[in-house]
């Protein structure tokens, strides 16, 4: 984890992210306006051991607080409370989100020297949304 702390990577392309929203059930206007922003993603770690990833953008930030292998209640930008879980392996996040219907998606964010790569996918969605961010230096 140490060699993502910190750093700040901001949103370049975005593919099926639309349709991955209006599949787990974001309303029209919140889906439109998750499009028009360029988030930054930071990932840090807090003095009890936890770690917070920040998605911050001019209209709003969010703040996910987690510890690893642990199960915890999260609130999606659109409101929905979920239960995540994030594990760490190797150079990738990966959060397994479940919906109170049951429905789990998961989010691969897949660190690199200079990007981030975040891929999501959903049960029983036939598609991948994949967001490609930048180190910003």
């Amino acid at each position: 984890m140490d060699q993502i702390i910190g750093k700040k990577y901001k949103l370049k392309t975005s593919d099926n992210f639309d349709e991955y929203l209006k599949y787990i059930g974001v309303g029209f206007i919140s889906r439109k306006t998750a499009n028009s922003v360029s988030p930054i993603c930071v990932v840090t770690q807090n003095d009890d051991g936890s770690y917070t990833l920040a998605m911050m953008t001019t209209l709003r930030n969010i703040y996910t607080t987690f510890k690893l292998d642990e199960e915890f209640e999260e609130e999606r930008a659109d409101g929905t409370k979920v239960k995540s879980t994030i594990v760490f392996e190797g150079n990738k996040l990966i959060q397994t989100q479940i919906e109170p219907n049951g429905r789990k998606s998961i989010h691969v964010r897949e660190f690199a020297p200079k990007t981030l790569t975040v891929t999501s996918t959903a049960e029983g969605w036939n598609g991948q949304c994949v967001r490609v961010y930048e180190l910003v230096e």
